[in-house]
């Protein structure tokens, strides 16, 4: 009896013990409509990975997890895991708001991970990684191959084969003579906020300008720099001649009723763009827009650790397995985007050498440029959507860069440089 007891007390006491070591954690993450499979998947195959280990994950999808984010930050109520966006987490990083990810990341992951991907995480002041993306997102034309075939238009078919500034212009123009063809290029000026210093700014970074200077993070003489003014201007001059998509015009003109040759959007375009084309949709890469220059945008929604985490060590294992080279490639196949690692897109169905989206992950590994990683980011943000708002509708193009770069660098002194930003 005496023995069974023993065994009894136990067993209790080891049942306590797992108890008490066992952790749940939570991961706050977007929710969009492509990612919800991946997320149900991600939280099933990390729980039976981990049950032996006493570790499992709820991941919670947040319709507006933004609102979610600042709230969790104001209050210090958070999650283990988190989803920020890209370019805000300077921000985030700068206001204490985030714990490093470096000790959860191995020396292979981070050898095996787009170059982009690890500039869009990486705090410039400490050089410490703070979050990091499953995907890198990407722009380029997508053309409707009969109407370019039509029109007489070459085919680029990878990077180095882009337009040239000269070739895109005269390409806009045999498009605009097909009786089919309404507007040559649908660039979705009926997108607001993000999308102008995410699909906008590569034409500058083509012509050797840029958002801000990244050394002295001074906007004036880089945003308004002679570079800057002739990019704009040539993209004015497009909407001048009534060949851009007006923004009353909607989202489908390219895909849809089909009165659009080209569009310059993302990835997140993929299954919508295939179901209205089929096999008359082809990708062309970003153009050449100054000489031979070109440049794409990067980024998007990234994994990371609040500051306030309870459970960092655990959280870092759920950042480190859904980081997995397998488990990055089914996100890309699950959700259409870029792969963030160089073995995932060996994996990737779509990505893959031979798969229809080759040659955006070749632009992601080639000619991604991250948006600037600072905290007075979001002010870079709107003060040129502004400008390139006005641009378009005809106003002066070195008047409202000049104005914006103004904007962006009364916003840094205001902050007295965010130091330590302000003292490099």
């Amino acid at each position: 009896m005496h023995a069974r007891l023993r065994t009894i007390l136990t067993l209790v006491v080891l049942a306590l013990f797992t108890a008490a070591q066992a952790q749940q954690i939570t991961a706050w993450v977007i929710d969009g409509e492509s990612e919800r499979p991946y997320f149900v998947q991600v939280q099933e195959a990390f729980n039976a990975a981990y049950a032996d280990r006493g570790i499992s994950v709820e991941v919670v999808r947040l319709p507006n997890i933004n609102d979610a984010l600042q709230a969790g930050f104001l209050g210090g109520d958070l999650p283990d895991v988190v989803m920020v966006d890209g370019p805000n987490m300077a921000a985030y990083v700068w206001s204490g708001q985030l714990a490093p990810l470096d000790p959860y990341l191995s020396e292979d992951l981070r050898a095996d991970l787009l170059p982009a991907i690890i500039d869009q995480g990486t705090y410039g002041p400490d050089g410490q990684i703070y979050a990091i993306s499953p995907y890198d997102s990407s722009v380029l034309l997508w053309g409707n191959r009969s109407y370019l075939e039509r029109a007489g238009v070459r085919i680029p078919e990878s990077v180095p084969d882009a337009w040239t500034f000269e070739e895109m212009e005269a390409a806009l123009a045999a498009l605009a003579e097909l009786p089919e063809v309404t507007w040559p290029i649908d660039m979705k000026l009926n997108y607001t906020g993000e999308w102008y210093a995410y699909g906008f700014s590569p034409f500058l970074q083509a012509c050797g300008a840029d958002l801000i200077d990244r050394d002295t993070w001074q906007a004036s003489g880089t945003l308004d720099a002679p570079a800057a003014v002739t990019s704009l201007e040539r993209v004015q001059g497009w909407a001048t001649n009534e060949w851009i998509v007006p923004s009353a015009a909607g989202d489908n003109r390219f895909f849809g009723d089909k009165t659009a040759a080209l569009a310059w959007v993302g990835n997140w375009m993929w299954r919508v763009h295939l179901e209205g084309l089929g096999d008359d949709l082809v990708l062309i890469p970003a153009p050449k827009f100054c000489g031979d220059l070109q440049a794409s945008p990067n980024g998007g929604w990234s994994y990371a650790i609040p500051a306030v985490a309870e459970h960092k060590d655990a959280a870092g294992e759920f950042v480190a397995f859904a980081m997995s080279t397998e488990q990055v490639a089914l996100y890309a196949d699950t959700t259409g985007y870029v792969p963030a690692r160089a073995s995932a897109i060996a994996l990737s169905e779509l990505y893959g050498p031979g798969g229809q989206g080759a040659l955006m992950a070749e632009q992601s590994a080639t000619i991604a440029v991250v948006r600037p990683v600072h905290p007075a980011y979001p002010v870079i943000s709107a003060a040129f959507e502004r400008a390139v708002t006005n641009i378009l509708d005809g106003a002066d193009v070195a008047a409202e860069l000049t104005r914006a770069a103004r904007a962006i660098d009364d916003d840094i002194a205001d902050s007295d440089g965010y130091p330590p930003f302000g003292s490099r």
